[in-house]
């Protein structure tokens, strides 16, 4: 006996089951069917791709990379504390596994090639320092305080905690990463304005002691901890807990 001799003949199949764009097909004009669809991101069946798993994060060098650790001076590298601190594989980088810590070492510049640094890095209180776009990431904390530096250009790409530029003599903010998994201290510089502040900030800013004239730039930051103004003379720390800035 056939499943087709058990239906029952007065109860036609069941038409409205199936996708969200076989559903609208069946029941809108094409035009509306199609604007719906596209609306809610749904796509036809044949347009769907089989999602696959993510590679592992590669920190292998790309091209460009490649090219700055050829050029770069070999002052860099025949530097006692770099050949004691690194150890560089063939292609020219290297990762830390552990914190680095070059506090007051009268370091100009961190090698190329440095990938990766996957506890906290401190680079503070290196009057002759230079950001230059290496490590691409820190795992933990980033203090680059007490530094000659006009803005955060060529900081870590990403970082894994709290960044602090205290003191270091900032004028501009162009280099800061979008979101700050942390709090961002940048007391003590020559801030004037606010432009290139993160947009999504974890923790606390700090912004005291700089001649800051407005904080127009903080519209549409979201802080989620505290704002500190203090010393600044025409406004208070008066904004305490998580806020956005309209």
């Amino acid at each position: 006996m056939s499943l087709d001799s058990l239906r029952n003949p007065f109860h036609p199949p069941d038409q409205r089951t199936g996708t969200p764009f076989e559903l609208t097909r069946h029941l809108l004009p094409s035009a509306e069917a199609q604007a719906l669809t596209e609306a809610l991101g749904e796509d036809e069946p044949s347009k769907l791709e089989p999602q696959q798993d993510l590679p592992p994060a590669d920190i292998s060098m790309s091209g460009e990379e490649r090219k700055e650790v050829e050029k770069e001076p070999l002052w860099i590298k025949e530097e006692a504390w770099v050949d004691e601190t690194f150890k560089f594989q063939p292609d020219g980088t290297t990762v830390v596994n552990t914190d680095l810590i070059l506090e007051a070492k009268e370091i100009k510049q961190l090698p190329i090639g440095l990938m990766e640094v996957k506890g906290k890095l401190d680079i503070s209180k290196n009057s002759s320092f230079k950001l230059n776009g290496y490590p691409k990431r820190v795992g933990g904390y980033f203090d680059c305080s007490y530094n000659d530096l006009s803005s955060p250009q060529g900081m870590p790409e990403e970082v894994g905690g709290d960044i602090s530029f205290e003191y270091s003599n900032l004028n501009f903010l162009v280099g800061l990463p979008k979101k700050v998994n942390g709090e961002l201290n940048l007391i003590g510089n020559q801030l004037v304005n606010l432009k290139g502040i993160s947009k999504k900030i974890d923790g606390s800013l700090f912004v005291s002691d700089n001649p800051l004239g407005s904080l127009n730039d903080l519209v549409g930051t979201k802080i989620d901890n505290s704002l500190s103004l203090r010393n600044r003379n025409s406004c208070r720390n008066r904004n305490r807990g998580r806020y956005l800035y309209t």
